[in-house]
Protein backbone atom coordinates (compact mmCIF):
# COMPACT_ATOMS: atom_id res chain seq x y z
CA UNK A 1 0.00 0.00 0.00
CA UNK A 2 1.65 3.36 -1.10
CA UNK A 3 1.58 6.25 1.15
CA UNK A 4 -0.88 8.44 -1.66
CA UNK A 5 -2.96 5.27 -1.04
CA UNK A 6 -2.70 5.13 2.84
CA UNK A 7 -4.12 8.76 2.82
CA UNK A 8 -6.79 8.49 1.12
CA UNK A 9 -7.85 5.74 2.93
CA UNK A 10 -7.61 7.80 6.00
CA UNK A 11 -9.58 10.35 4.67
CA UNK A 12 -12.53 7.58 3.97
CA UNK A 13 -12.17 6.23 7.13
CA UNK A 14 -12.39 9.33 9.15
CA UNK A 15 -15.62 10.32 7.62
CA UNK A 16 -18.06 8.99 10.05
CA UNK A 17 -15.67 10.16 13.28
CA UNK A 18 -16.32 13.09 15.31
CA UNK A 19 -12.84 14.66 16.13
CA UNK A 20 -12.08 15.56 19.65
CA UNK A 21 -9.35 17.19 21.51
CA UNK A 22 -7.17 14.18 21.47
CA UNK A 23 -6.81 12.24 18.67
CA UNK A 24 -8.16 8.35 19.12
CA UNK A 25 -7.48 5.44 16.95
CA UNK A 26 -9.13 4.45 13.91
CA UNK A 27 -7.34 1.67 12.54
CA UNK A 28 -3.82 0.10 11.64
CA UNK A 29 -2.61 -0.28 7.79
CA UNK A 30 0.18 -2.30 6.43
CA UNK A 31 2.06 -0.89 4.13
CA UNK A 32 3.75 -2.69 1.08
CA UNK A 33 6.87 -2.52 2.60
CA UNK A 34 5.77 -4.34 5.33
CA UNK A 35 5.51 -1.30 8.17
CA UNK A 36 2.32 -0.60 10.27
CA UNK A 37 0.96 2.31 10.45
CA UNK A 38 -1.87 3.63 13.00
CA UNK A 39 -4.01 6.31 11.75
CA UNK A 40 -5.61 8.70 13.90
CA UNK A 41 -8.84 10.41 13.82
CA UNK A 42 -7.55 13.64 13.64
CA UNK A 43 -6.41 13.13 10.02
CA UNK A 44 -2.76 12.15 11.68
CA UNK A 45 -1.19 9.08 11.52
CA UNK A 46 2.55 7.17 12.80
CA UNK A 47 5.07 4.16 12.10
CA UNK A 48 3.98 1.79 14.91
CA UNK A 49 6.38 -1.24 14.08
CA UNK A 50 8.82 0.05 16.69
CA UNK A 51 6.17 0.91 19.31
CA UNK A 52 4.74 -1.55 21.07
CA UNK A 53 2.79 0.37 23.56
CA UNK A 54 0.69 1.35 20.71
CA UNK A 55 0.45 -1.77 19.82
CA UNK A 56 -0.72 -3.54 22.91
CA UNK A 57 -3.44 -0.04 22.99
CA UNK A 58 -4.56 -0.91 19.43
CA UNK A 59 -4.96 -4.71 20.34
CA UNK A 60 -7.04 -3.62 23.27
CA UNK A 61 -9.26 -1.97 21.44
CA UNK A 62 -9.88 -4.81 19.49
CA UNK A 63 -12.26 -8.00 20.07
CA UNK A 64 -10.25 -10.32 22.23
CA UNK A 65 -11.57 -13.04 19.75
CA UNK A 66 -10.23 -11.87 17.39
CA UNK A 67 -6.69 -11.71 18.58
CA UNK A 68 -4.55 -14.04 17.66
CA UNK A 69 -2.91 -15.99 20.64
CA UNK A 70 0.67 -14.60 21.10
CA UNK A 71 1.76 -18.60 21.56
CA UNK A 72 0.70 -18.22 17.92
CA UNK A 73 3.48 -16.20 16.70
CA UNK A 74 6.48 -17.47 15.16
CA UNK A 75 9.89 -16.94 15.28
CA UNK A 76 10.14 -16.09 11.44
CA UNK A 77 7.62 -13.15 12.15
CA UNK A 78 9.44 -12.04 15.21
CA UNK A 79 12.58 -11.36 13.16
CA UNK A 80 10.83 -9.95 10.41
CA UNK A 81 9.23 -7.11 13.05
CA UNK A 82 12.89 -7.18 14.25
CA UNK A 83 14.14 -6.64 10.65
CA UNK A 84 11.15 -4.00 9.74
CA UNK A 85 12.46 -1.82 12.83
CA UNK A 86 15.67 -1.70 11.91
CA UNK A 87 15.18 -0.84 8.23
CA UNK A 88 12.54 1.64 9.72
CA UNK A 89 15.15 3.18 11.80
CA UNK A 90 17.75 3.66 9.42
CA UNK A 91 15.44 4.98 6.40
CA UNK A 92 15.34 8.23 8.80
CA UNK A 93 11.21 7.76 7.58
CA UNK A 94 10.74 8.28 11.36
CA UNK A 95 13.33 10.82 11.92
CA UNK A 96 9.76 13.01 10.70
CA UNK A 97 6.74 13.40 12.63
CA UNK A 98 3.87 15.72 12.66
CA UNK A 99 0.51 16.58 14.33
CA UNK A 100 -1.93 19.47 14.05
CA UNK A 101 -0.36 20.90 10.66
CA UNK A 102 2.91 21.44 12.29
CA UNK A 103 5.93 19.16 11.24
CA UNK A 104 9.04 18.74 12.73
CA UNK A 105 12.01 16.75 11.10
CA UNK A 106 15.43 16.35 12.92
CA UNK A 107 18.10 17.28 11.10
CA UNK A 108 21.58 17.19 12.97
CA UNK A 109 23.15 16.61 15.85
CA UNK A 110 26.29 17.60 17.48
CA UNK A 111 28.24 16.55 20.74
CA UNK A 112 30.16 18.99 23.84
CA UNK A 113 31.75 17.05 26.06
CA UNK A 114 29.36 13.80 26.53
CA UNK A 115 26.13 16.15 25.81
CA UNK A 116 23.78 15.52 22.64
CA UNK A 117 22.75 18.19 20.85
CA UNK A 118 20.19 17.79 18.73
CA UNK A 119 18.71 20.26 15.94
CA UNK A 120 15.24 20.12 13.96
CA UNK A 121 13.58 22.36 11.30
CA UNK A 122 9.94 23.48 12.20
CA UNK A 123 7.17 24.06 9.60
CA UNK A 124 3.48 24.72 10.38
CA UNK A 125 0.42 24.64 7.53
CA UNK A 126 -2.07 25.54 11.04
CA UNK A 127 -3.83 28.42 10.85
CA UNK A 128 -2.65 30.08 13.89
CA UNK A 129 0.45 31.03 15.67
CA UNK A 130 2.52 28.24 16.97
CA UNK A 131 4.38 29.20 20.45
CA UNK A 132 4.92 25.39 21.87
CA UNK A 133 5.94 22.18 20.40
CA UNK A 134 6.67 19.60 22.29
CA UNK A 135 8.30 16.04 20.70
CA UNK A 136 9.25 12.62 22.31
CA UNK A 137 12.32 11.58 20.70
CA UNK A 138 13.18 7.99 21.24
CA UNK A 139 16.76 6.88 20.79
CA UNK A 140 18.14 3.53 19.25
CA UNK A 141 21.47 1.87 19.75
CA UNK A 142 23.57 0.87 16.66
CA UNK A 143 21.73 -2.44 17.06
CA UNK A 144 18.40 -0.52 16.47
CA UNK A 145 17.44 -1.16 20.45
CA UNK A 146 15.96 1.12 22.44
CA UNK A 147 17.81 3.41 24.62
CA UNK A 148 15.66 6.10 26.10
CA UNK A 149 13.10 8.39 25.43
CA UNK A 150 12.88 11.75 26.24
CA UNK A 151 10.37 14.88 26.07
CA UNK A 152 11.52 18.04 24.81
CA UNK A 153 10.19 21.59 23.74
CA UNK A 154 11.91 21.90 19.97
CA UNK A 155 9.98 25.14 19.73
CA UNK A 156 9.28 27.41 22.46
CA UNK A 157 8.08 30.79 21.85
CA UNK A 158 7.55 34.31 23.67
CA UNK A 159 3.93 34.82 24.42
CA UNK A 160 4.71 38.85 24.38
CA UNK A 161 6.86 38.81 20.95
CA UNK A 162 4.27 37.52 18.03
CA UNK A 163 7.40 37.55 15.51
CA UNK A 164 8.51 34.72 17.88
CA UNK A 165 5.97 32.57 16.48
CA UNK A 166 5.69 29.72 14.28
CA UNK A 167 3.43 31.19 11.69
CA UNK A 168 1.53 29.49 8.75
CA UNK A 169 3.76 28.81 5.88
CA UNK A 170 6.99 29.00 7.91
CA UNK A 171 9.89 26.83 7.91
CA UNK A 172 12.21 27.54 10.91
CA UNK A 173 15.52 25.94 12.63
CA UNK A 174 15.13 25.30 16.53
CA UNK A 175 17.53 26.32 18.71
CA UNK A 176 20.66 23.63 19.62
CA UNK A 177 18.72 21.18 22.73
CA UNK A 178 21.00 19.50 24.69
CA UNK A 179 20.20 15.44 26.26
CA UNK A 180 22.04 13.62 28.43
CA UNK A 181 22.55 10.43 28.88
CA UNK A 182 23.32 9.06 25.33
CA UNK A 183 26.23 6.80 25.02
CA UNK A 184 28.47 8.33 21.65
CA UNK A 185 30.04 5.60 21.10
CA UNK A 186 26.71 3.44 20.89
CA UNK A 187 24.90 5.79 18.96
CA UNK A 188 27.46 6.48 15.83
CA UNK A 189 24.04 5.64 13.20
CA UNK A 190 21.87 8.43 15.20
CA UNK A 191 18.74 6.33 15.62
CA UNK A 192 16.04 7.75 16.18
CA UNK A 193 12.25 8.57 16.35
CA UNK A 194 9.68 11.14 16.97
CA UNK A 195 6.34 11.87 18.00
CA UNK A 196 4.58 15.34 18.63
CA UNK A 197 2.87 14.84 21.94
CA UNK A 198 2.14 18.67 21.89
CA UNK A 199 1.19 21.86 20.13
CA UNK A 200 0.20 25.08 21.35
CA UNK A 201 -1.37 28.05 19.28
CA UNK A 202 -2.62 31.48 19.89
Amino acid sequence: MSLRYLQYSLFLLLGSVTLGSSAANVSTVTLDNGATVLLHDDYTWEYIAINTDIVEEANNAIPSDDIVDSTAITASNSVQASNNKSSLLHSGLLNTAVKYDVKVAYSDSVWRDQALGLKFILSSDNADGVVIVKVAVSFYDDNANKITEKIINVWQASYRLPDTYLRKGESRNSRIIWVDGIDKTNWTNKLLSLKVIEVETR
